[in-house]
């Protein structure tokens, strides 16, 4: 039976240690506008096995290598990307010019046609009116560019995509019952808890070694985390730098 010869495989490769419990603090946190974010009520797991080498073992006795994005639709995705991030950029500019225009235009509506104030704020609600002008029509071309270079390859993104999830589906759908197998057999569990408003979590963590593993959609993607707490200190922070950047498709 398949899953039998991945727990036998997996077993023999990994080894099992012994520790004394301490208690460890988790600290999730991703890139935000001024530095780092924290994520609140966000959910970490505890592992007591390394789950990439499950999924590599697993992988390794798949009947069929995994199938591969091609290099020229990942390629295509990257430029993608990157125009997504211009276009946003571009609206926030524009945003930011519009929301000082509406404030001019408002202020306007108060004052005196024949006030020196009101003829100095028309003047810059002209100004600023081009500019905004000028930034939709960026706006617009930028989202163009984006949108055009996804729909030229979105076809073939799916249909490349649907055979991953097809064999992704075949290869691990004894995942569960295989996982269930190993923590028997390592006699462990598996922890769960969420973060507090400033991104913490606390666990005191009996025997070893452990793994703490948790996910995060960003906009390129989602970040995945798979972090071993050997050699940890008391607090851990998972953040881009120790995360897998996984695209999206």
């Amino acid at each position: 039976m398949l899953k039998s010869r991945v727990l036998i495989l997996f077993l023999s490769i990994v080894p099992v240690f012994v520790a004394c419990g301490d208690s460890l603090t988790v600290q999730v946190v991703v890139a935000g506008v001024d530095g780092q974010r924290a994520l609140d009520n966000h959910e970490v797991q505890f592992s007591p096995f390394d789950r990439d080498s499950l999924f590599a073992v697993i992988t390794a006795q798949a009947s069929e290598p995994e199938p591969q994005m091609p290099a020229d639709l990942l390629r295509a995705a990257d430029s993608a990307q990157v125009l997504e991030e211009t276009w946003h950029q571009a609206e926030a500019r524009w945003n930011g010019v519009r929301d000082s225009l509406r404030t001019i235009g408002e202020r306007l509506q108060g004052l005196d046609v024949r006030a020196r104030e009101y003829r100095e704020l028309f003047d810059r609600f002209n100004s600023v009116e081009g500019r905004e002008g000028a930034l939709n029509r960026q706006r617009q071309r930028s989202f163009d560019a984006f949108t055009g270079l996804q729909e030229a390859n979105q076809t073939r993104i799916d249909s490349v995509r649907a055979v991953i999830e097809a064999w992704e589906a075949d290869t691990f759908s004894d995942y569960g019952q295989v996982e269930a197998d190993l923590l028997e057999a390592l006699g462990r569990q598996l922890v769960f808890d969420t973060t507090n408003a400033d991104g913490y979590v606390t666990r005191s963590l009996s025997g070893g070694p452990w793994w703490v593993h948790s996910r995060a959609n960003v906009p390129a993607g989602e970040l995945y985390w798979n972090v071993t707490t050997e050699g940890a200190a008391d607090t851990l922070q998972l953040n881009p730098t120790n995360a897998e950047l996984r695209r999206q498709y």
